[in-house]
């Protein structure tokens, strides 16, 4: 049946945005996540998370950022955005549009504040 076939989608890609504060990264996320795609062709999932200690990025690893991306209270201010497309187009498509609207988020961040 068509509605058991799952799609598949070998063109993955993981975004980490180590941001000022955990409330900076869950309004970004809020704010980003509302928009869905247009197309079953690539999926997006928010997440804020932790940074390793290290700051340094693996497969495992939540974060980036020389700090690490957690401040001295350790909260997690790092938002991690992972993309899955079914074509490297697709995916490319997507992820600029993304980096658009976070762009303009933090534009209004900076100049609204939260």
């Amino acid at each position: 049946m068509a509605a058991d076939i799952v799609t598949q989608r070998p063109y993955k890609c993981t975004v980490h945005l180590a941001l000022p504060s955990h409330q900076y990264a869950q309004h970004l996320k809020e704010v980003i996540s509302v928009d869905q795609e247009i197309s079953n062709k690539v999926v997006k999932s928010f997440a804020v998370v932790k940074a390793p200690s290290s700051g340094h990025i693996t497969e495992d690893s939540a974060g980036v950022e020389a700090d690490g991306g957690v401040d001295s209270g350790g909260e997690m201010r790092v938002l991690r955005i992972h993309f899955e497309a079914t074509d490297a187009k697709m995916l490319r498509v997507s992820m600029s549009t993304t980096y658009d609207m976070i762009n303009v988020a933090l534009k209004c961040f900076q100049e609204f504040g939260e």
